[in-house]
């Protein structure tokens, strides 16, 4: 069944997005570098190992206070669609005004002292949207929100490579757009 609130995105949502120049390609790199610009401190793009090893997750946004850059990481092992969406969910959250997960300054004594294990289950993440554990609305609406504005960026970005293709031929760009 297909999720309403993704699918048709809210007022929020595309509010989120107005304003924001979709790269052209849509790729990882071009994606972070607009996120990047208009994110209020330095921001790394990680591909390599989790920040939080143990936890399932193909994307997380973070924030290190104990260090001078925020970052956004994206499961390496994706395809390069899938990348993309992961990426643009991620900088949805961002976008959208909610609040990036806290890396403490040092690993706990203890593995994990810090995150509950709803956290670690992925029920409070949502980013591999997982359908075990407590689902709290706030928790759905906010994760639902950042899937809209992922799905709604790259059908923004799908609709203008479609419009935009025959652009470099003078002759078929009219063409195309009399039929």
């Amino acid at each position: 069944m297909r999720n309403p609130v993704i699918h048709r995105p809210t007022k929020h949502v595309q509010r989120a997005l107005d304003g924001f120049q979709i790269p052209v390609p849509l790729t990882v790199e071009t994606l972070f570098a607009a996120i990047e610009e208009r994110y209020p401190r330095p921001l790394e793009l990680l591909r390599g190992q989790s920040p939080l090893p143990g936890l399932s997750a193909s994307g997380l946004w973070i924030t290190r206070p104990d260090q001078e850059s925020d970052a956004m990481w994206v499961d390496p092992g994706l395809d390069e669609e899938a990348a993309v969406h992961n990426l643009a969910h991620e900088g949805g959250h961002f976008f959208l005004g909610h609040q990036p997960v806290l890396l403490p300054a040092a690993p706990p004594a203890e593995p994990y002292e810090f995150v509950s294990a709803d956290f670690l289950n992925g029920c409070l993440l949502g980013r591999t949207r997982s359908q075990e554990g407590p689902h709290d609305p706030e928790y759905v609406e906010i994760e639902d929100q950042a899937e809209a504005f992922a799905f709604l960026l790259r059908k923004k970005a799908h609709e203008h490579a479609r419009d935009s293709r025959y652009e470099s031929d003078p002759l078929l760009d009219r063409l195309h757009r009399s039929l």
